[in-house]
């Protein structure tokens, strides 16, 4: 039973017990004091219904007769018993939008997740009840999103999505706190997740991905080829320089030198005609045995 009906029940009964006690000419003690116990009762029933409590994180609409004339912020309060109180939450939300089809600027099919932060303005909620109601969120909020999704993907190429989904998730942003502001809803945060694309799209990215690492792999190697080439070059013109350091450098005593050297382990005794320093021709004893 609702306090409005109690109360009415409670005001019949003190009214009859007042005519009854008038009209009684015997009256005990008990009967005349039941009128002020049934007052009594109305009056602590009518304290304890205008009591509210409001919850951390909310905000106490007040209702009258069906029309919102108030709001309460949290903590106990006290509220006529014939206004009714409806809560709402001003806490950040969250809710997750899947599977959000859209395009890219080629028409390519693209699908995502967005999750949505927001929370509603705690001093001036009662308008937004009283304008659009509680369900502002389905009213205001889910068809939005959808639309604006689509409208800002649309600007970048598929291949593009992926590198600028910083730069798309904070205009999507921007968009829906330019939308939601006049309605006291504050956006505190968009997140973009599970970007895909087409099946044959992504086929094509793979293919591209795979022929360009080819393509890199063949110029690795014509790198290496290059430099090994570049190292026997350089070996090469080592090589010249050092015969050519050596070659200026041999003496005649380096050549004697170098040609005893090539004479047997079992020569002791050299004969040389007079006049001669060795028999032999030296060209002929420096070629190798």
């Amino acid at each position: 039973m609702t306090y409005i009906g109690f109360s009415f029940v409670l005001i019949l009964v003190f009214i009859g017990s007042l005519l009854y006690y008038q009209k009684s000419r015997v009256v005990n003690s008990y009967q005349k004091s039941t009128p002020w116990i049934v007052l009594l009762i109305f009056i602590v029933v009518t304290l304890w219904s205008s009591m509210k409590i409001v919850p951390t994180g909310n905000v106490g609409i007040i209702y009258q007769f069906g029309g919102i004339v108030d709001q309460k912020s949290e903590g106990l309060q006290m509220i006529p018993p014939w206004n009714e109180m409806k809560l709402a939450d001003v806490r950040i939300q969250k809710y997750t939008f899947t599977n959000l089809e859209c395009f890219s600027l080629e028409t390519q099919n693209i699908t995502m997740n967005l999750t949505l932060n927001f929370k509603v303005s705690p001093n001036i909620i009662q308008d937004l009840y009283r304008n659009i109601g509680p369900r502002y969120f389905e009213v205001i909020i889910f068809p939005k999103i959808p639309q604006i999704v689509k409208d800002e993907t649309v600007k970048y190429k598929a291949i593009e999505v992926a590198p600028s989904r910083e730069a798309l998730r904070i205009s999507i942003r921007d968009r829906l706190k330019n939308d939601l502001e006049s309605y006291s809803i504050e956006v505190v945060d968009v997140l973009l997740e599970n970007i895909t694309f087409s099946s044959e799209f992504e086929n094509a990215i793979e293919l591209k991905q795979i022929a360009s690492q080819k393509a890199l792999e063949e110029q690795e190697i014509v790198k290496q080829e290059k430099y090994k080439a570049e190292q026997r070059i350089t070996r090469a013109q080592g090589e010249a320089e050092s015969n050519r350091l050596i070659s200026e450098s041999l003496s005649s005593e380096i050549l004697q030198y170098t040609m005893i050297e090539k004479l047997a382990d079992d020569i002791k005794v050299i004969i040389l005609p007079s006049g001669q320093n060795f028999i032999l021709d030296p060209n002929t004893l420096l070629e190798s045995k």
